[in-house]
């Protein structure tokens, strides 16, 4: 279905996480990496003040959330009007150079022209582990108030307007809390302890919020956290690329491993149809997921789609394709952000989920979707014997610790020998400091996310990551 490493056309790095590395007790995960660099440049300064949009936001789609600069809503044939005029602007503006001053601000950037100030320089690359082009360095930069507010207002209307907004994100909005690998003077290299009881960031919240309101339509998820979910966003419409810590059915892929076949073709879609991509907290360092950002990008240079949006503190090598560019933390730029989308200043608890451990879903005993017909009860409370269906992505994803369940073959794991195993075990507990159930599957730990117990009495996914070994039906 897809490597989850593509080598880039010009050499770039083929991934932004490492290897193998922990990330914390249960798996071999690691986090996503940080953005990508380069030294300031000097920008003339001139150009007009965008045109202000509005607060007001509806409930969905262009015909709702978009908004004219009087406040008044938009037709989906007034939002048509003016997106068309985005699209013809961007036909008429290539891909950027480095050199460029319009690098540091986007290809339909229309605002102040003062260049970012730089936060912290460095000379050094991202990471020792990849390669950069020369110019391409650690240094850290933060747009102009001015700058960042009339950037602000250009991506609410963009986002107003946009008939698919796809969110691409990386370790970035996670180091705070989880940990990255890249090089950077706002985090240290490394892991923070008690990973699994990580809270979601203003970021994850305010993107949560935003999948809510069906102003972001898709996320494809670099990291492997589940902060998105913890922040509300809905399980159904998150595509955990490089796997899950808290999904058993689709372990965190290795370098040499192969992305699963539901999430590969999902990107693939979000790739080829996205009208509008918000990047956030990645350097588009090579990955084959990137494609999702560079792909809009390209569509835009034909008058096909919005393009993409990158909010990160350091360069990328691919910043010159992109429709807007900011530079800054993603929690300042989205609180700013919320408030011309008409949020406010809203305040962000932790989602209700489900408070008891079993309830009736409409899944067959496979864990398939059902219409109609009897209900299964799906038990997850402490003991409860479990196992995981069938299509997991165990092999495909090359976790050692994994790799007896749906082997033909022994495996040999730290001088342990394990027989092929189906994937059953048991709950062992509920957690709800992590938002998790434990697993103990085929005497290896994993976890499965409390909300997906909320995703499986909504019946919002095909296929379920896990049923009951014996699953009982209503009546």
């Amino acid at each position: 279905p897809g490597s989850a490493r593509r080598p880039p056309a010009d050499g770039g790095a083929t991934s932004d996480w490492p290897t193998d590395v922990s990330g914390g007790s249960d798996d071999d995960s690691a986090p996503e990496t940080r953005p990508a660099p380069q030294r300031p440049a000097t920008v003339p300064e001139a150009a007009a003040r965008p045109a202000s949009a509005d607060e007001g936001v509806g409930a969905s789609g262009a015909e709702a959330a978009a908004a004219t600069p009087t406040g008044a809503a938009l037709s989906t044939a007034e939002a048509e009007q003016i997106r068309h005029a985005h699209t013809a602007r961007l036909t008429e503006v290539t891909f950027l150079r480095h050199s460029d001053p319009r690098f540091m601000h986007g290809r339909a950037y229309n605002g102040p022209a003062r260049a970012p100030q730089c936060t912290w320089r460095s000379s050094k690359p991202p990471r020792d582990d990849h390669d950069a082009p020369s110019w391409l360095t650690a240094s850290e930069f933060a747009d102009d108030a001015e700058v960042l507010r009339a950037k602000c207002r250009q991506l609410a209307q963009l986002m107003r307007i946009s008939r698919k907004t796809v969110a691409y994100t990386g370790a970035g909005i996670s180091a705070s809390v989880i940990g990255q690998a890249a090089r950077s003077g706002e985090h240290t290299v490394g892991w923070k302890p008690d990973t699994r009881k990580a809270k979601p960031t203003f970021t994850h919240h305010a993107l949560g919020l935003l999948g809510q309101r069906d102003l972001i339509h898709s996320w494809v998820q670099q990291n492997h956290d589940g902060l998105p979910q913890k922040a509300g966003f809905p399980q159904e419409r998150i595509n955990e690329i490089h796997g899950s810590w808290y999904d058993p059915s689709n372990p965190v892929v290795k370098y040499s491993g192969s992305l699963h076949d539901r999430a590969f073709p999902w990107m693939e879609r979000d790739a080829t149809d996205a009208d509008l991509v918000l990047v956030l907290g990645t350097s588009l360092g090579g990955l084959n997921a990137d494609q999702v950002a560079t792909n809009a990008a390209e569509r835009s240079l034909r008058g096909g789609a919005l393009g993409s949006v990158i909010i990160n503190l350091q360069q990328t090598e691919q910043d010159g394709k992109m429709t807007l560019r900011f530079f800054g933390k993603s929690d300042d730029v989205l609180r700013l952000l919320l408030a011309e989308l008409g949020f406010g200043r809203p305040s962000f608890g932790a989602p209700s989920w489900p408070r008891e451990s079993r309830a009736l879903v409409p899944y067959d005993a496979e864990g398939r979707r059902t219409t109609g017909g009897r209900r299964m009860w799906l038990d997850l409370r402490d003991g409860q014997l479990v196992r995981i269906t069938k299509g997991h992505n165990i092999q495909g994803a090359r976790q050692p610790q994994y790799m007896h369940i749906g082997a033909r073959k022994p495996v040999t794991y730290k001088g342990v020998t394990r027989q092929p195993a189906e994937g059953r075990g048991r709950v062992a507990k509920r957690e709800d400091d992590t938002a998790s159930f434990r697993l103990d599957i085929e005497c290896a730990q994993m976890r499965l996310g409390i909300w997906w117990l909320d995703v499986a009495i909504r019946g919002a996914v095909e296929v379920l990551p896990i049923v009951n070994t014996n699953p009982v039906f209503e009546g």
